[in-house]
């Protein structure tokens, strides 16, 4: 391990599989300028900037410095210091979901590279139905949406538009939406409470444990891969449930930690990504798992997992310790 390296605390393993060769490395607090232990959320944007949404606020890697923005210091237009949720649409206007405390939502933060503003129930006149937002996503005509626990709005830039199970039909099969995904042909796919929503941009569907082989009811998050194939996450409830559902199409499989022997270390999933050679990784409770030719790993087990991003040949994934590096060639900017 390089010298300018042992600063970060190297953990776990030293391993290397196909397409990737490296070691682990957790950077906290301690060691870089993330403001908080608990990372929720990860970013690179288009100038190569790296965003990490934290439980201190927002940080942020620039030219080799950073920065940290807090309510204190954009005059209040972040609500609340836990940030949940990142995101840049393709205007280059920031995103961001907050929260003030495990009671209270902090609605969302745009930041247009210059002046901040608060878009809370309140100051869209109620366009966002809740100041819980857990998820943000572009939709292929321009339109920005946002997953509430009272159901899903859509913006367009000039008008609101609010989506929950009554005024679709149950397409939206529950108000509580955890996350928002669009697929390759540009449809919506909404992840609930109650099942799984579908929107083209005209018809709502859904899929639940009623209507199709969806194995549980509680969905977290959707992912499609690079051969199309729909991954859902779950999690368990007062009455079990949780795992990962796989589905190509046709057929539909449930992985628990069970039946992976521990490959998937925990039922409750976060985050769900595949890497530039093909593995998808699952973030869960307790750990991330890899899966690739039928075969499971499991790592950083006991840690939760919250959100994964690749960049060049590394692998950054969002812990409640700071920000866990899988490095694949050369450290992150920060490490070197």
């Amino acid at each position: 391990m390089r010298c300018r390296m042992v600063m970060a605390t190297v953990f776990l393993l030293v391993f290397a599989f196909s397409g990737w060769a490296g070691e682990w490395v957790l950077f906290t607090r301690e060691n870089t300028g993330l403001p908080s232990a608990a990372v929720w959320d990860l970013m690179k944007d288009g100038r190569g900037w790296y965003w990490f949404g934290t439980g201190g606020g927002i940080a942020l890697f620039r030219q080799g410095k950073w920065a940290l923005f807090t309510p204190k210091n954009t005059g209040r237009a972040l609500k609340g210091k836990s940030v949940v949720k990142i995101f840049q649409d393709t205007e280059g206007v920031y995103w961001f979901a907050t929260r003030r405390s495990f009671i209270g939502g902090g609605g969302v933060t745009r930041y247009d590279g210059k002046h901040w503003q608060l878009w809370d129930k309140e100051r869209t006149g109620g366009g966002l139905p809740s100041d819980y937002v857990w998820d943000i996503v572009e939709d292929s005509q321009g339109r920005l949406w946002f997953a509430t626990d009272k159901g899903v709005s859509c913006y367009d830039g000039e008008r609101w538009y609010l989506y929950n199970r009554t005024n679709t039909g149950l397409g939206l099969p529950g108000d509580s939406v955890w996350d928002i995904f669009v697929d390759k042909g540009g449809d919506l796919w909404f992840a609930t409470d109650k099942g799984v929503g579908w929107f083209n941009g005209k018809e709502w569907r859904n899929l639940t444990k009623f209507n199709s082989g969806l194995p549980r009811a509680n969905i977290s998050v959707v992912f499609q891969d690079s051969d199309g194939n729909f991954w859902f996450g779950s999690r368990s409830g007062l009455w079990g449930g949780g795992g990962l559902i796989f589905y190509d199409g046709t057929k539909w499989k449930l992985y628990t930690r069970k039946n992976t022997h521990g490959g998937l270390p925990h039922n409750d999933i976060n985050v769900i990504f595949q890497d530039s050679n093909g593995a998808v990784w699952v973030g869960t409770r307790r750990g991330v798992a890899r899966f690739q030719g039928g075969k499971w790993q499991a790592f950083l087990k006991n840690e939760p997992v919250w959100d994964i991003m690749e960049d060049g040949k590394n692998l950054f994934f969002a812990v409640s310790r700071g920000v866990a590096v899988l490095v694949g060639d050369s450290p992150p900017p920060w490490g070197r």
